[in-house]
């Protein structure tokens, strides 16, 4: 059952307050972030500066979720690769705001010229996993016991990985031409 209307915008630092809440509730769920409190904008948007982020509200404007990209390195043969975050109100979930978001994501993400979207996502979380294999991302690796959640819990990410079929397929360029 999807909702009627999911309406996507740029997400501003005038949204993170709902935002948050909503990161708030995937870091309580224990399958979403190594993460152990939602950031204040200024430490979140400073990180991420530049890149796309989108949210989802409903017709009545409530907030949905949200996503956005960050950056994998600071090196610019990187430039054009982005890591995902992806976070659905807990009472939208399976109702197409997932799909909805990280659809636009990708879509702002190509118009600013990413070629590669990186994914690291929990094994546990099988409803991310299968989000991102419909939007065309691919499993290319499992890191074993990479981190440990607050608690010591050691924990296992799945690093999945979606290329453009546009973006990035120029002919190279060799360097100092």
């Amino acid at each position: 059952m999807g909702i009627d209307s999911i309406l996507l915008a740029p997400l501003t630092a005038e949204d993170w307050s709902q935002a948050a809440r909503v990161y708030q509730a995937g870091i309580a769920g224990g399958n979403a972030t190594f993460e152990h409190t939602a950031p204040a904008w200024k430490d979140w948007s400073g990180k991420r500066a530049g890149y796309p982020a989108v949210l989802a509200r409903g017709a009545d404007g409530t907030m949905l979720g949200w996503a956005g990209l960050t950056p994998v390195s600071p090196r610019r043969v990187y430039r054009g690769v982005g890591a995902v975050s992806i976070y659905v109100a807990p009472e939208q979930t399976r109702r197409g705001v997932g799909r909805a978001l990280l659809d636009g994501l990708i879509a702002s993400a190509e118009s600013a010229g990413f070629w590669t979207l990186e994914a690291g996502i929990f094994p546990e979380n099988v409803a991310s996993v299968a989000l991102h294999e419909r939007c065309g991302f691919r499993l290319v690796g499992v890191r074993e016991r990479i981190g440990q959640m607050p608690d010591g819990r050691w924990r296992d990410v799945l690093l999945y990985e979606r290329r453009s079929a546009t973006v990035g397929r120029e002919p190279a360029v060799p360097f100092g031409t």
